[in-house]
């Protein structure tokens, strides 16, 4: 870990990664399961905070199952990090309800600004990589996009990054 973490980071988890568009060929089961037990190794070695940016897509998918695993892992936190109010206007009903219901099982909630402005959603990603030691990312190697941007924030950083490539998940035949 580097000198420039804050108090705290050591034993915490941000996640990152791309949405349902780049993710429509991964097998969700095989997905689920491969996330659920990189969650399950952080908090076995030591992990109890996880930090979750509310985006469509990884960030929500990582919540939900990081809220599901505190049935077995009681002390585990989920800090829900919302870029702005609104986060959700224009989203699916499916997404938003998803939204909703993590929110609602966060054990703290960051909002960073009062509305939207450009750059909201890397500042997003530059506080939950500031709060952590270590990154999960769900990422297929594009040099574009906000999951790579976050990536390249945390190496500079010295943060421990696990990346799931979910072409490793993707359906036979398709």
């Amino acid at each position: 870990m580097s000198e420039s973490a804050l108090p705290g980071t050591e034993k915490s988890v941000c996640f990152t990664g791309h949405r349902p568009s780049r993710l429509m060929r991964v097998d969700a089961d095989y997905f689920r399961l491969t996330l659920q037990n990189t969650i399950e190794e952080a908090i076995d070695t030591g992990y109890d905070t996880f930090y979750c940016g509310m985006a469509m897509g990884v960030d929500i998918v990582a919540g939900e199952l990081t809220a599901a695993l505190r049935q077995f892992y009681p002390w585990v936190r989920l800090v829900a990090v919302v870029p702005f109010p609104g986060q959700t206007d224009g989203w699916p009903a499916y997404w938003a309800e998803r939204h909703r219901w993590l929110l609602n099982k966060a054990d703290e909630r960051v909002t960073l600004l009062p509305a939207y402005r450009r750059g909201v959603y890397q500042l997003r990603n530059r506080y939950m990589v500031d709060h952590a030691g270590r990154v999960i990312a769900v990422y297929n190697g594009s040099a574009r996009g906000g999951t790579a941007q976050t990536i390249r924030y945390a190496q500079k950083l010295g943060r421990e990054i696990t990346i799931l490539r979910p072409q490793d998940f993707c359906r036979k035949g398709r």
